[in-house]
């Protein structure tokens, strides 16, 4: 299956606080979103170099329960570059534990999705505060990387690319400000390229563990 699409959402069929409207480089169009968690499951995909392509809002099911007839909307359609795609559902995992009229709807909305899931044979995740990456550093750092691809266009990548990549296998690591004192970046879209790298799986920054500057590390991705 192939979702490009997504379905036309209401703001106040979402239970979000926020509402958010940002550009994806990956899929090259406007997205939108309806909770800060399903805003940072979009940034931990937009980053993703294992993620091909992804659509919010897909897919509406309906599956017969308890002799009627009900109705789920999936957060997230994802495709991975190995060919995997997967439905997904974004919850903060309190919902999925409490007792309360909300909770009792989530869990009743993701009871319908596994269910529909498993008889199509596809595959089925809910995201979670708890497996989505929320570190101190990482949505920071997440939401700083998306807005360089947005407006980072590789011209040289063929020349750099491999100056870069050289010297980290040379060197394991280095930092991003040896990189620039080496003359290994593009003037003036140091971090950007590097950004887009990461994105390309050719690079792996520590954007988990400390702020995206000149003393972040860069070493190869492994594969």
């Amino acid at each position: 299956m192939k979702f490009i699409t997504p379905i036309e959402m209401p703001r106040g069929a979402h239970y979000g606080n926020n509402y958010f409207i940002v550009y994806s480089n990956k899929i090259k169009r406007v997205c939108h979103f309806y909770s800060n968690l399903e805003y940072y499951n979009f940034l931990s995909l937009e980053i993703n170099p294992e993620v091909s392509t992804f659509c919010e809002q897909p897919l509406k099911i309906e599956i017969l329960q308890e002799n009627k007839l009900k109705h789920a909307i999936f957060d997230m359609w994802v495709q991975y570059k190995d060919g995997h795609e997967e439905l997904q559902e974004v919850k903060y995992d309190s919902e999925l534990k409490g007792e309360d009229d909300k909770c009792i709807r989530s869990q009743e909305q993701i009871r319908r999705q596994e269910e529909w899931c498993l008889l199509n044979n596809i595959s089925f995740v809910v995201r979670t505060d708890k497996t989505i990456p929320l570190g101190k550093f990482f949505l920071k750092n997440a939401n700083v990387m998306c807005a360089h691809l947005r407006r980072y266009v590789p011209t040289e990548d063929r020349y750099y690319n491999p100056r870069i990549i050289g010297a980290l296998e040379e060197n394991k690591m280095l930092t991003i400000g040896t990189l620039i004192n080496l003359d290994l970046l593009p003037v003036n879209n140091e971090i950007s390229h590097l950004c887009y790298m990461y994105e390309k799986g050719l690079v792996y920054m520590n954007i988990e563990s400390r702020p995206l500057d000149y003393k972040t590390e860069v070493s190869l991705w492994q594969n």
